[in-house]
This record gives C-alpha cells, sequence and structure tokens, in this order.
C-alpha cells in the first residue's frame, strides 16, 4: 500500500527528525516508514495520524473517494462544478474548453484583468493548465447551467469531460494507463477508477443486448469511448504545450520534480520575477533537455497530481535541510 507521510508531513511543515521524534523512533527508523521500506506498526501509526493532524486511514492513502458536486453548497468551492471556460488563440492554435470548478472560474475571471504575463487555471480534469495572456484572443465561460461550451461548441477536440477532483484517482489512472503497479492501491479503489475511465468487452455485450446500442453502431461507439479514454489517460501522463504557431507538442517527463523546477516560477508568480526568456526542462534527466521560449507559448498543460508531487518533494527537500536545527 503506498503511505502518504511525506504528504502530510510536508503539509506540516516538520522534518523527518522531528516526527521521528514526536512518535518515539530513530529518524532512520521513520524514513524507512516514509519511502515504503518498512511497514509501519500499527500503534505507531496511530501516534503519527495524531502528530500529523489525519487519520491512520489517510496516511494509508485509505481515505474515502474525493468527489465534485453540483448544486450542493455544503462542499468547498473547489470540489463545486462551475461548468466551462473557452479559450481561444490569437495564432490560430486549437482552443483549449477546460472542465473547471467554483473556486477557479472565480481566481481565473480575476486574474485575466491583472497584468501577469500568465494565468493558471487547475482544472478539475487533473490539468493544471498555464496560459500566456498575450497569446488569448477571447475567453468565453459557461457554468453549468448552458447548453454549450462557447462560439466553437463541438470544435474542442481536446476536452477532458469528466471531473475526477481525488489526485489519489488519478495515481491510479495513470497506473492503468502506462501498465504500472496496481498494487500499491486498494483494489476496490482500482476497480472504481477502472469503471470510471474503460468500459469493459461484458459491458459493451449488455450494450447490445439492452438495445441501447445497435451491433452495427458497436465499432463507432467503441472508437469514440476509445478515444476519451485517451484523453484521459494522456491528462494522467503527459504535459503538453501548444506554440503560437499552432503547434502542439506532448512531453514524457520522467521526474515530477523536473515539472515543478521547469514551471514553478509561471505558477506561483504568474511570470512577474524571472527575466529569462527560455523554459529549461529535465525531460529525462541530462539524457533529454528542451528548452521552450516563454514569448512563443500560447499554453502548456500538466498533469496536477505529477506537479504536486514535485512540489513535495521539493518542498520536502527544503524542510529536510533544516533538520539540525531539530536537535
Amino acid at each position: 500500500m503506498k503511505v502518504r507521510l511525506k504528504q502530510f508531513r510536508v503539509a506540516a511543515g516538520m522534518t523527518q527528525a522531528k516526527v521521528a521524534s514526536a512518535v518515539g523512533v530513530t529518524q532512520p527508523n521513520y524514513h524507512r516508514w516514509e519511502v515504503g521500506a518498512a511497514p509501519i506498526p500499527e500503534a505507531k501509526l496511530k501516534k503519527l495520524a495524531k502528530v500529523l493532524k489525519t487519520t491512520p486511514d489517510s496516511l494509508l492513502g485509505k481515505h474515502a473517494p474525493i468527489r465534485a458536486s453540483i448544486y450542493d453548497d455544503s462542499v468547498p468551492d473547489n470540489l463545486s462544478y462551475y461548468g466551462e471556460v473557452a479559450i481561444h488563440f490569437a495564432g490560430g492554435g486549437e482552443s483549449l474548453l477546460l472542465t473547471i470548478s467554483e473556486e477557479a472560474s472565480s481566481r481565473l475571471h480575476q486574474d485575466l484583468q491583472d497584468d501577469s504575463p500568465f494565468v493558471t487555471v487547475e482544472t478539475m480534469a487533473n490539468q493544471t493548465v498555464i496560459i500566456r495572456i498575450r497569446a488569448v484572443s477571447d475567453v468565453y465561460f459557461s457554468s453549468e447551467a448552458y447548453d454549450d461550451y462557447g462560439p466553437e461548441h463541438g470544435q474542442y477536440t481536446n476536452h477532458v469531460d469528466v471531473r475526477i477532483p481525488d489526485s489519489r484517482d488519478w495515481e491510479i489512472i495513470e497506473s492503468l494507463a502506462c501498465d504500472g503497479d496496481l498494487g500499491e492501491f486498494e483494489p476496490a479503489d482500482v476497480e472504481r477508477v477502472r469503471k470510471m475511465v474503460t468500459i469493459t468487452d461484458e459491458q459493451y455485450r449488455k450494450l447490445v443486448v439492452d438495445g441501447a446500442i445497435t451491433p452495427d453502431e458497436l465499432e463507432g461507439e467503441r472508437a469514440k469511448n476509445q478515444a476519451h479514454t485517451d484523453r484521459i489517460f494522456e491528462a494522467a501522463q503527459y504535459p503538453v504545450y501548444q506554440l503560437s504557431t499552432g503547434q502542439r507538442r506532448r512531453m514524457y517527463v520522467d521526474l515530477p520534480e523536473s515539472l515543478f523546477d521547469a514551471f514553478c516560477e509561471l505558477i506561483d508568480d504568474n511570470g512577474n520575477t524571472s527575466s529569462e526568456d527560455m523554459i529549461r526542462i529535465e525531460a529525462i534527466g541530462a539524457d533529454r533537455i528542451i528548452f521552450i521560449n516563454k514569448h512563443a507559448l500560447d499554453y502548456v498543460s500538466i498533469p496536477t497530481h505529477r506537479l504536486n508531487e514535485g512540489r513535495t518533494e521539493r518542498d520536502a527537500e527544503a524542510i529536510d535541510s533544516l533538520g539540525g536545527q531539530d536537535t
């Protein structure tokens, strides 16, 4: 089972040594728990949960699924579905259609009226999208009450039409997409997520038997649903960027830290702090390095769960570098 100790420890701003001391073990012993090299004894798990202000199940990645809601004022704005935002580009490149929350809608509406070079949108489909303001021609906000998505309704071919706000679910989707190790997740969670993003042969047979589709329609239905699944799998694995020339490129970046290092300045400071024109990405360490001209970008879309994993790693390094101050 994939433990979540590092995420909760970093959120608490605690070094490994400080957490270890709080639960009565050595730092090396705690480290083995955090990297999954040794099981956490039940008594220590309860102490860890108390120190990190969470639950034992959450530390083990067993929390209940986080779901998006509609027409529910009891949920926070980041889980309340707003609708879609359609973004069109002056250079003629492919438009974006993004599924967003109430919180993301309010933030984007405000950011579009500021003077920053870039704005960032976090979608409900695992996309952190960084958009260069001067590349934009117009933006349409369409709440869920609308029946269309803006002036190019039906033409937003890369739209990832899902509302899955749980980063843990996207880790499972990534493993499904690349035949990764599903053994580190709860089997019930794997099956739940699999049903959200794929359709089995048995389900197709039932659709035909029930008369929902005819045998002649089956192959077309398979192709349509496979394209939808492929878009979801891409959102779980690959950063994608579009240039002002309209060219769209997909990247493979092996380390989440490399994604964070490359784009954190654009996300956290909206591109206001650095005078450098080029974004440098270590896609596969020193073996494959990509440079992107900021001024030639329409946008870059990054899998949110991978970006957040990179942020956690860098924050953990910064916190642990202060470890000597704990003793």
